[in-house]
């Protein structure tokens, strides 16, 4: 059992001193990530580099790295595959480095490959996310606790993670504003104004579930609420494709679809490129545009503009 030890700023609290030394360098690193999605996807990557290494990873060589991607490349993953897949490599040796297991990280000068800045995903069309809340239109808990869920990534743009790490506490009002308290990546929390659809199926919800205190989604199993059991990213993805399914919709949906549907649909409408960029909270307006790229290039009008004007009845 871990050792029980008093806090020393306040004799009313405790903290546990876990056994450290028993804990493995790529387990503590991957306790460092963000959300359990992260640490999935690291985990399977260092996993595959490990396999494919034969040997301790802190033997690795910056020719062993090179040689990895070029398999990757071989096996025709896509190079914004592979430069995630990277990315996971590059964060294991950093963390490495500052715990002196490593003197030298591989990855560092590792090319990375070319990434496209147009998104081949489709996101969730509005006729999509229509059809997926009407399949959610019951008042049983599980259906009030989907809706809520739906309404959310539908008109939030939230990530899953940020979404489930919603709590009672976080939900509030700033300036007359109905808001949300967003742990987003990076650990950094911002208030971001609810759409009043998004209220409304939050309150249906958690008044129905008496949720009073703590996470906002949690587990349901028949008709309760499984208390102290929040809704995981796992269950709640699995979720989503279910009501997909029963909605029609015959391609392979995921939460994160529902992010990039409301980045495409914001600009659809006219809404300016920064003010999207600050809804998605993007540090970068390319990344904004990249998911919107496909869409607009084929409106953009300079084409037939050119048409109009350089050959008669050419428009």
């Amino acid at each position: 059992m871990p050792k029980v030890v008093a806090d020393v700023t306040d004799a009313t609290e405790s903290v546990v001193a876990f056994p450290e030394a028993r804990v493995s360098l790529r387990d503590a690193w991957l306790r460092s990530q963000s959300n359990a999605l992260t640490r999935t996807a690291y985990r399977t990557a260092l996993d595959a580099f490990e396999s494919f290494l034969g040997r301790p990873l802190a033997d690795a060589t910056r020719r062993d790295v090179e040689a990895f991607r070029a398999s990757l490349e071989a096996r025709g993953r896509a190079p914004a595959t592979i430069t995630k897949t990277l990315a996971a490599l590059s964060s294991f040796y950093a963390y490495a480095l500052s715990e002196d297991a490593v003197s030298r990280s591989p990855v560092a000068a590792v090319r990375r490959p070319k990434v496209s800045d147009r998104s081949s995903r489709m996101g969730i069309e509005p006729h999509e996310a229509r059809a997926m809340l009407a399949a959610v239109a019951g008042d049983d808990l599980r259906t009030l606790r989907d809706r809520a869920l739906l309404t959310a990534l539908s008109l939030q743009g939230w990530r899953l993670f940020e979404l489930l790490g919603l709590t009672i506490e976080t939900l509030g009002w700033l300036q007359g504003h109905r808001v949300a308290e967003i742990r987003g990546k990076g650990g950094r929390v911002v208030p971001v104004p609810l759409a009043a659809p998004t209220v409304a199926a939050l309150e249906a919800w958690t008044t129905r579930a008496e949720i009073l205190s703590g996470p906002v989604f949690l587990a349901v199993r028949g008709s309760r609420v499984l208390w102290g059991k929040a809704l995981s990213e796992q269950a709640a993805d699995k979720r989503i494709k279910a009501i997909a399914k029963q909605a029609g919709i015959t391609r392979t949906v995921h939460a994160h679809l529902f992010r990039h549907g409301a980045v495409t649909a914001a600009l659809r409408q006219q809404v300016p490129l920064h003010k999207v960029q600050d809804f998605a909270r993007h540090a970068d307006p390319r990344t904004t545009r990249r998911y919107d790229s496909d869409r607009e290039s084929l409106e953009n009008p300079t084409t037939h503009v050119l048409a109009g004007m350089l050959l008669p009845g050419g428009s």
